[in-house]
This record gives structure tokens, C-alpha cells and sequence, in this order.
């Protein structure tokens, strides 16, 4: 987790796509960055779609490739969620956006990946026989999970999170992480607004998401996915 401003994207974006497209067990599969105070919303989503881009260059130089959306949508979420993958094809990335907030929550980042392989299974056998959802999966985790406290809640922030499920051998083998939240002080008064997309390789995306990209740029509503 670090400071970065909007000039400072391209300076930084290599060394983000390496801890989070990573190839080995020396990066985490996640990313946090911080923003700086007074960052709006519409600001922020400028700066996740310019960093988007350069993620996207930096994909197409490993493995020959452009990135593109999936899905991007706005959602005031205060309910507290288990560890878990967002559905998306096995090689995904999910960028979320977080807006300053007086709403205080945690967030959990689960190397599943690297529990699956301690175990003897590739991450999708991991999924089906140890679910997070129910305890047993859950507390086999625990031992894996990076939890963030105190994550500068005040300011903008972005989350890259490697939501793949790919497997050792796989053509674009990059261990993914779950993630989850839990709200510690839930206020019907405030708002706690992420800013979500979910981005894959060109091949798996399909359409073209300009139109999606512009909206999300200028809507003001908060209404789920565009």
C-alpha cells in the first residue's frame, strides 16, 4: 500500500502489474494504492482507466495480448462480504475504486492459490472442495489472509486484485487471491461508494467496451453495473 498521484501512473505501473499478474510466490497478487487527499470520484475513475491502459500494455508485452473490460459499475456497499472470486474467465483482474468514506471497514486478501498448491491442488480443485464460503475453507485460509485495518479511508484508494484461477503449467499461469470485507461501523447517514471493474484478456472480453468506458466516466449514478 502506497501514495501515488495521477502523474505518477506510468512511473509505477510495471512494478504494479508485477505484484499483481504475478508469476511466482514473491508478490502478493494485490495491490493498494492511495490517492491523493481531495481525489473526487470522477477523478478517480479518470485515473483507474488511464492505469487500466498502461496494465494493459504491460499484459500485451508478456503474453501478447490487450486487456479489456468485462464489466464496470458503481455500488454504495456497506454489507460485509466472505472471502471470495468474482465471477470472471480463470485469467482476471478486478480493479476497484473506493471513494473517501466515514465508513470504516476492513479488507481481506487470501493467497488461495498458494494454499491450494501447499495442499496438493490446483486452485479450481481448491475452490470446489474447500469453499470459504462455509468454515472449514475459511479457517484452512486463515494462515494466508493479509488483513488491512487501516487503509487510509479518508482518500480515494485502488484495489488491484488478481482474481484468477489459473493453475502451474496453464499458458498464462498468474496465482490469483480472494478478497473479501467487513463493515465495522455500518451508517444508513453515509455512503461508502466502490467504483467496480472487472478486466480479462481481449480473446475473452468480447464486445467492445468504449461505450461502457464513457459512461463510467461521466455518470453520476450508483446504480450496479453499467
Amino acid at each position: 500500500m502506497f501514495p501515488i498521484g495521477p502523474d505518477g501512473l506510468e512511473e509505477h505501473a510495471e512494478m504494479l502489474f508485477r505484484k499483481v499478474f504475478r508469476t511466482d510466490w514473491e508478490q502478493p497478487g494485490f495491490g493498494v494504492v492511495v490517492l491523493p487527499e481531495g481525489t473526487g470520484s470522477k477523478a478517480l475513475r479518470e485515473v483507474m482507466v488511464r492505469l487500466k491502459e498502461l496494465l494493459s500494455r504491460e499484459f500485451d508485452g508478456r503474453w501478447g495480448e490487450r486487456l479489456e473490460y468485462l464489466s464496470m459499475g458503481r455500488f454504495d456497499q456497506q454489507t460485509t462480504t466472505k472471502l471470495h472470486l468474482d465471477g470472471a474467465p480463470e485469467t482476471s483482474l478486478l480493479m476497484l475504486g473506493y471513494e473517501a468514506t466515514s465508513v470504516r471497514s476492513s479488507l481481506h486478501i487470501a493467497d488461495y492459490s498458494r494454499c491450494a498448491r501447499d495442499l496438493g491442488l490446483t486452485p479450481a480443485e481448491f475452490l470446489q472442495e474447500h469453499n470459504p464460503m462455509f468454515p472449514a475453507g475459511a479457517k484452512l485460509l486463515e494462515p494466508y489472509t493479509t488483513h488491512l485495518e487501516d487503509w487510509h479511508e479518508d482518500r480515494s484508494r485502488l484495489v488491484l486484485i488478481n482474481n484468477s484461477s489459473t493453475a502451474p503449467g496453464d499458458a498464462r499461469f498468474s496465482p490469483g487471491v480472494m478478497h473479501g470485507a467487513t463493515i465495522r461501523n455500518p451508517d444508513p447517514q453515509a455512503s461508502r461508494i466502490i467504483n467496480s471493474t472487472m478486466i480479462a484478456p481481449r480473446s475473452l472480453a468480447g464486445d467492445d467496451a468504449t461505450a461502457k468506458q464513457n459512461v463510467f466516466l461521466r455518470t453520476d449514478e450508483i446504480s450496479g453495473v453499467i
